[in-house]
């Protein structure tokens, strides 16, 4: 029995140990965000990579390629920065936006893959599916966002053309300069590559808040607060929405 359970034990152990996540390259930049001091692989589709590491966080990161696989450790938590990696046999540019963060980084291995022929022509034909597909406007992709939040059940629908995408809805209190407020995305749709997702937003202070976009974080084309103001943490105005309009998903843009 004990011989049983030391087996099935290793066998669990070396699952575990081989869990990756696989990522398909599509020309969008991969996330990938270390948990400081403990290490990560990225697994490349070649044997052969060059990587170019920004100056702002080499003394922060210990980066080793080998044989197609690059070894990275954090010393310490840095904001995302762009990582340029080369494969070297077709020289085919990957790009990674690469963090480190004690909170939301893993130790888990990332597989990147290459699209087959297949389904490099299946994209082809969803954009050209897609082009044909009606466009919406700033205006009309921040109501659907609203009216899932504020509208009766029986008025809310999602026009032709929008898709709802999932969105993490993970909090974080960085969104608004100046002001300790909590943000949760809740909700996202996408329509011709633009992408709207509505954001809670709380006050963490004791007194009230004024909102101004030139406060938030990141890069968008259009945010709409639904109230002005924040009333003090624990007041029932402490709360209202942020409509936040993009041309990538919400946290490739925050």
């Amino acid at each position: 029995m004990r011989k049983l359970a030391f087996i099935l034990t290793a066998l669990l152990i070396s699952t575990l140990s081989h869990a990756q996540e696989r990522v398909v390259w599509d020309k969008k930049p991969i996330e990938i965000i270390l948990q400081p001091n403990v290490e990560k692989m990225l697994v490349l589709p070649t044997e052969s990579a060059r990587v170019k590491i920004p100056a702002a966080i080499r003394g922060s990161l210990d980066t080793l390629s080998n044989n197609g696989v690059i070894y990275w450790t954090a010393s310490e938590e840095f904001s995302a920065k762009r990582v340029l990696i080369q494969d070297t046999q077709n020289q085919q540019m990957l790009v990674v936006n690469l963090s480190s963060s004690a909170e939301h980084g893993t130790g888990e291995a990332v597989s990147v893959l290459y699209k087959s022929p297949e389904q490099e022509a299946a994209d082809e034909n969803v954009q050209q599916q897609n082009a044909q597909l009606k466009t919406y406007g700033y205006e009309e992709l921040t109501r659907t966002a609203a009216k899932h939040l504020y509208a009766p059940e029986r008025l809310i629908q999602v026009p032709e053309g929008m898709f709802r995408i999932n969105v993490k809805q993970v909090s974080d209190l960085h969104l608004i300069r100046g002001h300790i407020v909590e943000m949760t995305p809740v909700i996202s749709f996408s329509n011709a590559g633009l992408y709207v997702t509505a954001v809670k937003l709380r006050n963490k202070q004791s007194t009230k808040v004024i909102l101004d976009p030139r406060d938030i974080r990141g890069n968008w084309l259009a945010a709409t607060f639904q109230h002005a103001t924040l009333g003090p943490t624990g007041e029932l105005t402490d709360t209202t929405a942020l409509y936040l309009i993009s041309k990538r998903p919400f946290w490739e843009s925050f």
